[in-house]
């Protein structure tokens, strides 16, 4: 939910030009920031259960704040306790690895910025469904499993962050994860295998090819091609399938039940 947090931030300072900005993770020694009481808090949760997130809803009321809720869940403790609930509706998720409701999450919070038409929604529809049942991904599972995860376009930090951690959850892989701009400021200079999911229109794109890097998007140049919507926030959300795709693929190829819980519970029990 963190990462779907980020992209609704970006979504509300790009399209609303309200600041907005993601909190550190509750826990220990994790107190909120000094905020003043019209500024208004969405915490993101699939579950709406998770004791860290439902102690800083109460910390923010307590402080004067609005809150909105965005969960997934139709009942919640978070739900008593925000001003108002936002549901994703996408669905009990039946395994650990949560793929349809951070997605929905996503897509929940840049509808807040203001309606999406019904055309691009068709749009997107058309293209997500291309990603799951149709596109081929046999360039990109081959030789070594990636260790790193590379996004451009819009929300890019956060669309690789969740799609390595799909890496982890589903195949047991550690991934590392940045925008396609801070991976030329360094990660360039580790040799390892990279999976990059990229906006065609990104003209540091084209820096890739040749550089032992598998290319995924919405151009022919690249090994992996897929859909292109009518707009960068939307394409986002198709590179975010992608990974979720190319995640539970990788997990397959490497001999891993991609639906096991390695640990992992629904509801992070932490304080």
């Amino acid at each position: 939910s963190k990462h779907a947090a980020g992209f609704g931030a970006n979504a509300i300072e790009l399209f609303t030009e309200v600041p907005a900005m993601v909190l550190s993770a509750p826990g220990a020694a994790v107190p909120l920031p000094r905020l003043s009481s019209d500024h208004l808090i969405i915490i993101v949760s699939q579950s709406g259960m998770t004791p860290a997130i439902v102690d800083t809803a109460k910390l923010a009321r307590k402080n004067g704040n609005s809150v909105i809720a965005v969960t997934n869940s139709s009942a919640s403790p978070l739900q008593s306790i925000a001003d108002v609930t936002l549901h994703c509706f996408a669905g009990a998720e039946t395994v650990i690895p949560a793929t349809k409701s951070v997605t929905a999450q996503m897509l929940l919070l840049l509808g807040m910025t203001g309606e999406i038409p019904k055309t691009e929604v068709r749009k997107l529809v058309e293209a997500v469904e291309d990603v799951i049942a149709s596109v081929d991904l046999t360039k990109a599972l081959f030789g070594n499993a990636p260790g790193r995860v590379v996004c451009s376009g819009f929300a890019a930090e956060w669309i690789a962050d969740e799609i390595a951690l799909k890496f982890a959850e589903m195949a047991g892989l550690s991934v590392t994860s940045e925008s396609l701009v801070e991976y030329f400021h360094g990660p360039r200079g580790a040799v390892t295998p990279t999976m990059a999911l990229l906006d065609f229109e990104d003209p540091n794109a084209r820096d890739l090819i040749g550089d032992h890097v598998i290319t995924i998007g919405a151009s022919s140049t690249f090994e992996v091609v897929t859909p292109k919507t009518p707009t960068p926030a939307l394409d986002a959300i198709v590179r975010l399938v992608a990974g979720q795709r190319l995640a539970f693929e990788w997990a397959k190829v490497l001999g891993q039940d991609p639906d096991a819980d390695r640990g992992l519970q629904k509801v992070t029990s932490t304080h």
